[in-house]
């Protein structure tokens, strides 16, 4: 697959938060060179954490819900202060093996 149908494709299987969270990216950097590789996009992305709210709304679940399985550790989280965040690839990984 090129390159240009495989981020594609990328895109379209991230949630809205996600892309959201992309194109804050894109739009942030502007055009600071003529070329930006794959990792240098995605990997920012993959670095912005979701909020309990946002992970809540990716897997479609309420968020107590979603604390009851941090709570259980079927659902991997780190905390920040007294926030909790989660792993956009981490969750991609949940939601695709969910029960």
């Amino acid at each position: 697959m090129n390159t240009v149908k495989k981020v594609y494709k990328e895109i379209l299987d991230m949630s809205i938060e996600e892309r959201e969270k992309l194109f804050t990216v894109i739009a942030r950097r502007g055009f600071e060179k003529d070329f930006y590789n794959h990792d240098e996009v995605f990997d920012e992305i993959r670095q912005s954490p979701f909020t309990i709210k946002e992970a809540s709304e990716y897997l479609e679940v309420a968020e107590i819900t979603v604390r009851r399985w941090v709570k259980l550790r079927k659902l991997k989280a780190k905390r920040v202060g007294r926030n909790i965040v989660f792993n956009a690839d981490e969750l991609k990984r949940f939601k695709k093996f969910k029960v």
